[in-house]
């Protein structure tokens, strides 16, 4: 068999080969791929619904299909008789300390916060990441009040400190970081993922309901 010359035709015909070569087997990968990825994907989503609006309570519900807005998803809830039980909100902040934050959060008709879960980050492990449990968690910074006698050797105690948003509303408490005036204890040495969190939380609100945060809730519309 004939040697094939090397020169510049040959080589652009090797190449190209190996070009095509390597896209078919990418593209194959791909295929074979995305399908368990996109299923698991649709089973994170279906699991956090379930977290943020049902929790542990043990009755039948009904998701209403996703509806798209402004860069949120919107998963309404209702038990079986109808009822809207909440809405279910898919948020994303582009700046936490590791780029997209991207919660799923849930509320009730009037605003109260039912739970949340964190579907992505590329947060630090051990820091950051701690967003997924630390807002669901009451703080113990501060001493308990104690007798006239303990405050007057001790001083008098400072609040305990809190993290826990379930049960608080965006329309009547301030939810952002205590070191920024708000109601919230940070992550500690975290700050730029709680801001981050927080608005994310702030966002989803503001867009189910339409109000700012200085505004009464009366129910929530798409």
């Amino acid at each position: 068999m004939k040697k094939l010359e090397s020169n510049r035709l040959n080589m652009a015909v090797v190449l190209t080969a190996i070009a095509v070569a390597a896209a078919g087997l990418l593209g194959w990968v791909n295929g074979f791929t995305q399908e368990p990825i996109a299923q698991k994907s649709a089973q994170t989503v279906s699991d956090g619904i379930k977290s943020v609006i049902i929790g542990d309570r043990d009755i039948e519900f009904n998701v209403a299909p996703a509806q798209e807005r402004n860069g949120f998803v919107f998963h309404k809830v209702t038990d079986a008789a109808g009822r809207t039980l909440g809405t279910a909100v898919e948020s994303t902040d582009p700046n936490g300390f590791g780029g997209n934050l991207k919660i799923m959060v849930g509320f009730d008709t009037e605003g109260e916060i039912l739970g949340y879960k964190v579907l992505e980050h590329n947060e630090t492990p051990g820091l950051g990441a701690q967003a997924d449990e630390w807002f669901r968690q009451s703080g113990k910074t501060g001493r308990a009040s104690g007798s006239k006698l303990s405050d007057l050797i001790f001083g008098v105690p400072v609040s305990t400190g809190n993290h826990n948003i379930i049960g608080m509303n965006p329309a009547e408490d301030v939810m952002s970081v205590s070191g920024d005036g708000g109601q919230i204890d940070a992550i500690t040495a975290s700050t730029i993922t709680s801001r981050a969190f927080l608005r994310a939380v702030n966002a989803a609100f503001k867009e189910l309901f339409g109000y700012t945060a200085a505004d009464a809730v009366s129910g929530a519309s798409y």
